[in-house]
């Protein structure tokens, strides 16, 4: 677990004020159906989140920030954040 907020730390999806990003981990969670715009939503975040320099530059990190790009589906977002938990991040 990350100490509060450490420098660099990646922002939490709880904390993002817009309300675009809200709905769009809802619907993952619940496991609706994701319009193209919330997968570019949630790839954007996952994004942000993997790119934090407090996962440091470790092969599995490397890894995850080659393939956040690649997310188009709920499938593919499925498998990712099962990579990320296998290494301990957990962006949900």
């Amino acid at each position: 677990m990350l100490p509060p907020d450490p420098p660099g730390a990646p922002l939490f999806w709880m904390n993002e004020t817009s309300g675009a990003l809200r709905p769009t981990i809802l619907a993952y969670l619940d496991g609706s159906d994701m319009t193209p715009f919330e997968i570019a939503a949630m790839r954007a975040y996952l994004r942000q989140w993997i790119a934090s320099p407090v996962w440091g530059d470790q092969r599995p990190i490397i890894a995850l920030r080659a393939a956040v790009g690649g997310l188009d589906s709920v499938a593919a977002i499925r498998a990712w954040l099962e990579a990320a938990a296998d290494d301990g991040i957990d962006p949900l």
